[in-house]
């Protein structure tokens, strides 16, 4: 069965405990974190109120070897604090024969720590499709599940894959999916779409139906986390934003 997640807003002011209490209320079984917020203090916050941390946000791969790899030694020690099963990473550089090694040794450290790497795609950077994540994937885990695909839908439609890359995508190689919908474009910034205009889902554009029914109907039953990153929603009291945004999300999984 589908479980249902929430990826947070760094733009929320509400606490840790706040935002735990708010999914709880609403219906969530996780939420992920980010590396400032994490700790074995913070876990044992989880930890009571029985809502597990799936992911911890995010990895940034670029060509500088040395920064990139002290990242993910600072997100896996957050993920390893949490136990969290995901590490959420994204690309500023595309994947080449100079780049290959600085993903696998990242990956390497995520998995030390008993966790993995989400590769994500985006139409923002280099890495912006299904079937170029999926190259990602395979190079991270050299044979040893280290890697898996993280599907948003924002940048699944918005960029440059196919409805035929999700019928086909390998289940077991897709870490979770984010969950969101999006407003009708207002200016030429993809940056700000996406940062600031997504939508409840089913108040925006996206094929969402078909999106969930794709993979329901294959069997996909991993965790759907929503990301709405919305100026609007952000002047909502969290728990009302939360009630909101489990409202929408359900009927499309569960």
């Amino acid at each position: 069965m589908v479980a249902l997640g929430v990826t947070p807003d760094r733009r929320w002011t509400a606490t840790t405990a706040e935002l735990l209490a708010a999914t709880t209320a609403a219906g969530f079984s996780a939420l992920g974190t980010f590396p400032d917020r994490a700790g074995p203090d913070v876990r044992q916050l989880y930890d009571a109120a029985q809502v597990r941390c799936h992911e911890v946000v995010a990895l940034v791969v670029d060509d500088d070897e040395n920064e990139t790899i002290r990242s993910a030694r600072a997100l896996a020690d957050a993920a390893a604090a949490m136990g969290a099963d995901w590490v959420l990473t994204v690309f500023r550089c595309p994947l080449t024969a100079d780049t290959a090694p600085v993903v696998q040794r990242s990956a390497a450290v995520i998995a030390e720590a008993g966790a993995a790497m989400a590769v994500e795609f985006s139409p923002l950077g280099p890495i912006s499709s299904v079937r170029a994540a999926l190259d990602v994937v395979d190079v991270a885990n050299t044979g040893s599940g280290r890697a898996g695909l993280l599907i948003d839908t924002w940048h699944f439609e918005r960029g440059e894959s196919s409805w035929d890359d999700l019928g086909t995508v390998p289940l077991d190689q897709i870490a979770y999916v984010q969950f969101s919908d999006a407003l009708v474009p207002a200016g030429d910034s993809l940056a700000r779409q996406t940062m600031h205009r997504r939508a409840l889902p089913g108040d925006g554009t996206l094929a969402l139906d078909r999106f969930a029914t794709t993979l329901l109907q294959r069997g996909w039953d991993g965790l759907v986390s929503v990301e709405v990153l919305s100026a609007e929603l952000r002047t909502l009291p969290v728990d009302e934003a939360l009630r909101r945004l489990h409202a929408t999300t359900a009927p499309y999984w569960l």
